[in-house]
């Protein structure tokens, strides 16, 4: 029964995550989720009582695992040139892995900022081996002795986050503007990866 149960809930996720991703959570409808998982709405509804709960559902399963890769990476006590080397990696790679979340990402990020807010709630309260406060305290650390140069946790985020995601967010663009075609491979992902490194090396480390 418990099997059974599982792979009702995966089929339905894996329905949303499809939907949301062409749609947009404003855009997506339950009753096509429901369809191409196989199930009727009663079901979906018994299993997550709203679209909003589902939606949230999709990115805590999303995003739940690069959480607690970054997790693990905090907790390893890594020196600046170490985790500038981990993260782009952990980001670029999980992407790579993951090219239609962007396209959830972006749709509420403008529409709905709260649903973003709200799931990414969820996926801190799930994954209690990520101290935000931990990682804080971490770049304050580096800067104080003098490692690098931003002090600021969210504008070395910023810095971090934006170099490694952006190749996807913006993919069109980049390839309209570069007339390149982005190649979603693995000797994309370490040029890419290797890239980011070096910008980031070379422009926050002292």
């Amino acid at each position: 029964m418990a099997r059974q149960v599982r792979s009702s809930k995966d089929a339905i996720l894996g329905a949303a995550r499809r939907e949301f991703a062409a749609r947009g959570f404003a855009g997506a409808r339950v009753e096509s989720i429901a369809r191409a998982a196989g199930c009727n709405k009663a079901m979906l509804f018994y299993y997550f009582s709203s679209k909003e709960k589902l939606y949230r559902a999709v990115l805590s399963r999303a995003l739940g695992e690069i959480f607690a890769e970054i997790a693990g990476i905090v907790h390893e006590q890594l020196t600046p040139a170490e985790f500038m080397e981990k993260f782009p990696e952990i980001y670029v790679r999980f992407l790579a892995r993951n090219l239609d979340l962007p396209r959830i990402l972006v749709f509420d990020l403008v529409h709905r900022p709260e649903n973003i807010a709200a799931a990414m709630t969820d996926i801190l309260r799930a994954n209690t081996d990520f101290r935000p406060q931990r990682f804080q305290d971490m770049i304050r650390s580096w800067h104080r002795q003098g490692l690098i140069s931003e002090g600021d946790p969210l504008h070395f985020m910023l810095n971090v986050v934006s170099l490694s995601i952006f190749s996807f967010l913006a993919r069109p663009l980049v390839e309209a503007i570069s007339g390149l075609k982005v190649q979603n491979d693995e000797a994309f992902c370490r040029a890419r990866i290797q890239s980011v490194v070096r910008i980031l090396k070379q422009g926050m480390l002292k």
